[in-house]
């Protein structure tokens, strides 16, 4: 049993769980709350309910890798059987690419920069509850997609919500002859799709953004994406390096659109704010001689934005 308190002021306050009533009033929450995702999906479409599933996942979106999230929730704790249910929506998504398609077409906001490759979906799986059974993460593992374990309660003190968000890592189990774990990306895979001039470029600009985070004392681990490369605040991503071509590259900041607009530098250039992911987007001007100290103050912002200590 998980016990929260808030200790503030001297004073220590027991908080109390509120669950949802329903699925529907927790796909509301998520829908009208996206962040608890990571910051990084988009929801394009949501299942209206009426009484029958219509074989499709309860909400559909994309996220900055450019794949298909399924995302399926339950208002209880979650068995092993949440796997092949979602797994079916997997398949049915990567079989049927006209209905996404359509469902794509139909949105009324699409997000900027991401183009889905119809011909060769890229599927993730994203599975919401407030728990799930010890068994469910290692059974994710072995799946063969994508899988993001996501648990979220909900606590209140009177008028205050608070939210516990963990993501669990599914726990494949060993097995002889495995190269790679899916969506295991590394440099190699950059150099073999970007080049490696534009690779280096790429990593020198992660690396340089690396030890201005140890310098700020921030905990901000990395990791390589297929299209980008996020430093992450929990699952919430503050700061990104991107690629925006084959060659080209740019560095991507969780801020509000003022604070992105208002920026004027030498060495970099604010070229758009993708509003969907409350990103702003900056390309280098000399991508071959990188610095990145006149930005300093947008990863500071970024983090405080993130954080909610601005």
């Amino acid at each position: 049993m998980i016990n929260l308190y808030w200790k503030t002021r001297g004073q220590t306050r027991s908080l109390v769980e509120k669950p949802f009533p329903s699925e529907a009033e927790l796909e509301r929450y998520i829908l009208d709350n996206q962040e608890i995702l990571g910051g990084d999906i988009y929801v394009i479409h949501r299942q209206i309910r009426t009484g029958s599933k219509q074989g499709i996942p309860d909400m559909l979106g994309v996220d900055q890798d450019c794949r298909v999230c399924i995302i399926e929730i339950k208002n209880e704790e979650a068995g092993e059987d949440i796997l092949p249910q979602a797994l079916g929506y997997a398949v049915w998504a990567e079989t049927n690419p006209d209905s996404i398609k359509a469902i794509w077409l139909e949105s009324k906001k699409k997000p900027e920069g991401i183009e889905l490759d119809w011909e060769d979906l890229d599927i993730r799986i994203i599975l919401i509850a407030p728990s799930f059974k010890p068994a469910v993460p290692r059974m994710a593992g072995k799946i063969g997609y994508a899988v993001d374990l996501v648990q979220v309660r909900r606590y209140c003190f009177e008028e205050e919500e608070f939210l516990m968000v963990e993501v669990l890592e599914p726990k494949p189990l060993p097995k002889v002859g495995v190269t790679k774990v899916a969506g295991d990306w590394n440099w190699d895979f950059y150099e073999s799709e970007h080049g490696k001039e534009a690779t280096a470029q790429f990593r020198t600009a992660v690396e340089a953004i690396a030890a201005m985070v140890a310098e700020q004392g921030w905990e901000l681990p990395y990791n390589l994406n297929k299209y980008y490369t996020g430093f992450k605040l929990g699952n919430r991503v503050v700061f990104a390096v991107g690629w925006s071509g084959t060659y080209a590259w740019n560095l991507r900041f969780k801020l509000p659109e003022d604070i992105a607009r208002n920026f004027t530098g030498q060495q970099w250039e604010f070229q758009r704010y993708d509003s969907s992911f409350h990103e702003a987007v900056f390309r280098p001007l000399r991508p071959d001689s990188l610095d990145i100290s006149e930005l300093k103050p947008l990863f500071i912002e970024a983090y405080q934005y993130v954080s909610g200590r601005r």
